[in-house]
């Protein structure tokens, strides 16, 4: 009701459940029926070990499950969805609607270059959480805005554009908490801009 009071619609839930979670279907179901009252495009989540339950639902609901990946950490090894391609094997024989959040930062922050892990999941993208960092290869990195970083943003939207990629990009600003609707508002506009410009719709 207050989202239809203010005029806007959420397209994404999560990310819900960590990598070394195992919620059951019924938590799972919670989670889908969530998703589908409020007519949501897709479900972000890091729960590798419940991807048969996923697909399951996935199929039953209709909605798209994106797998997200946080930064490569040396103190935890076995943590492996920093790696497209190790995601791309988790999903490649799964029901297309399960693909992948990417976390342009988060590559970043893994010293890797976000427009090739997009190639590496091409046609398998689900949604973005877009972020633009001050440095590359450093957990420790912040965002900065749109076109001031060393993500390359451009490159980034021109690949998406190229795959023709459907789903929502979230600025998941996670710098100067308290005062960052400048920042955000300068990441709307760079997009906006940036489309425009090229003539995209």
């Amino acid at each position: 009701a207050k989202l239809e009071e203010h005029g806007i619609r959420a397209v994404n839930y999560g990310v819900v459940f960590g990598p070394d979670s195992t919620p059951s279907e019924e938590e799972w179901r919670k989670v889908f029926e969530f998703a589908q009252k409020l007519k949501l495009y897709a479900i972000t989540t890091e729960s590798e070990k419940t991807l048969d339950i996923i697909e399951k639902l996935v199929k039953e609901y209709d909605i798209r499950v994106g797998i997200h990946e946080h930064a490569k950490n040396p103190n935890k090894p076995n943590y492996k969805l920093w790696d497209p391609n190790y995601v791309l094997k988790l999903i490649e024989n799964r029901d297309p609607r399960i693909g992948a959040c990417a976390d342009t930062g988060h590559w970043v922050r893994s010293g890797l270059d976000p427009v090739e892990c997009l190639k590496i999941l091409r046609g398998r993208i689900v949604s973005s959480h877009l972020k633009d960092l001050r440095e590359f290869g450093k957990v420790s990195s912040h965002d900065v805005p749109y076109g001031t970083g060393v993500s390359n943003i451009p490159a980034i939207l021109e690949e998406l554009k190229s795959m023709g990629f459907e789903g929502n990009l979230s600025v998941e600003y996670e710098y100067n908490w308290e005062h960052s609707v400048p920042e955000v508002s300068q990441c709307i506009g760079f997009v906006r801009g940036y489309g425009t410009a090229r003539g995209w719709k």
